[in-house]
Protein backbone atom coordinates (compact mmCIF):
# COMPACT_ATOMS: atom_id res chain seq x y z
CA UNK A 1 0.00 0.00 0.00
CA UNK A 2 3.10 2.62 0.84
CA UNK A 3 3.82 1.76 -2.97
CA UNK A 4 0.57 3.25 -4.41
CA UNK A 5 1.36 6.47 -2.50
CA UNK A 6 4.44 6.70 -3.16
CA UNK A 7 3.55 6.37 -6.77
CA UNK A 8 1.27 9.21 -6.69
CA UNK A 9 2.89 11.40 -4.79
CA UNK A 10 5.80 10.89 -7.53
CA UNK A 11 3.09 11.37 -10.15
CA UNK A 12 1.51 14.63 -9.13
CA UNK A 13 2.92 17.94 -10.16
CA UNK A 14 4.75 20.01 -7.38
CA UNK A 15 3.01 23.09 -8.07
CA UNK A 16 0.51 24.42 -11.13
CA UNK A 17 1.66 27.24 -13.10
CA UNK A 18 -1.59 28.13 -14.71
CA UNK A 19 -3.51 31.23 -16.35
CA UNK A 20 -6.93 31.91 -17.65
CA UNK A 21 -7.51 35.30 -19.73
CA UNK A 22 -10.48 36.51 -18.00
CA UNK A 23 -12.28 36.93 -21.59
CA UNK A 24 -11.94 32.87 -21.93
CA UNK A 25 -14.16 32.22 -19.14
CA UNK A 26 -17.29 34.22 -21.15
CA UNK A 27 -16.25 32.45 -24.71
CA UNK A 28 -16.16 28.84 -22.36
CA UNK A 29 -19.47 29.59 -20.50
CA UNK A 30 -20.95 30.78 -24.02
CA UNK A 31 -20.26 27.54 -25.65
CA UNK A 32 -21.37 25.66 -22.87
CA UNK A 33 -24.66 27.34 -22.82
CA UNK A 34 -24.69 26.90 -26.29
CA UNK A 35 -24.23 22.71 -25.27
CA UNK A 36 -26.52 22.83 -22.72
CA UNK A 37 -29.23 24.13 -24.15
CA UNK A 38 -28.76 22.30 -27.26
CA UNK A 39 -29.16 18.70 -25.35
CA UNK A 40 -31.97 20.20 -23.17
CA UNK A 41 -34.39 21.10 -26.69
CA UNK A 42 -32.87 17.36 -28.00
CA UNK A 43 -34.33 15.72 -24.76
CA UNK A 44 -37.61 17.70 -25.13
CA UNK A 45 -38.29 17.09 -28.87
CA UNK A 46 -37.83 13.23 -27.82
CA UNK A 47 -39.98 13.31 -24.92
CA UNK A 48 -42.60 14.31 -27.12
CA UNK A 49 -42.45 11.36 -29.07
CA UNK A 50 -42.12 9.09 -25.94
CA UNK A 51 -45.12 10.70 -24.11
CA UNK A 52 -46.88 9.59 -27.80
CA UNK A 53 -45.62 6.39 -27.96
CA UNK A 54 -46.33 5.42 -24.55
CA UNK A 55 -50.56 7.03 -24.97
CA UNK A 56 -50.50 4.29 -28.01
CA UNK A 57 -49.21 1.86 -26.38
CA UNK A 58 -51.67 2.19 -23.21
CA UNK A 59 -54.46 2.28 -25.72
CA UNK A 60 -53.35 -1.00 -27.17
CA UNK A 61 -52.87 -2.98 -24.50
CA UNK A 62 -56.48 -1.31 -22.67
CA UNK A 63 -58.15 -2.68 -26.51
CA UNK A 64 -56.42 -5.73 -25.90
CA UNK A 65 -57.57 -6.30 -22.56
CA UNK A 66 -61.48 -5.65 -23.51
CA UNK A 67 -61.36 -2.45 -21.67
CA UNK A 68 -62.98 0.85 -22.87
CA UNK A 69 -60.96 4.04 -23.10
Amino acid sequence: MAWLLALTIGILPGEAAAYIDPGTTGMMSQALYVVFYGILGVFFYYLGHIKSWTGRAKTYFMKLCGRQT
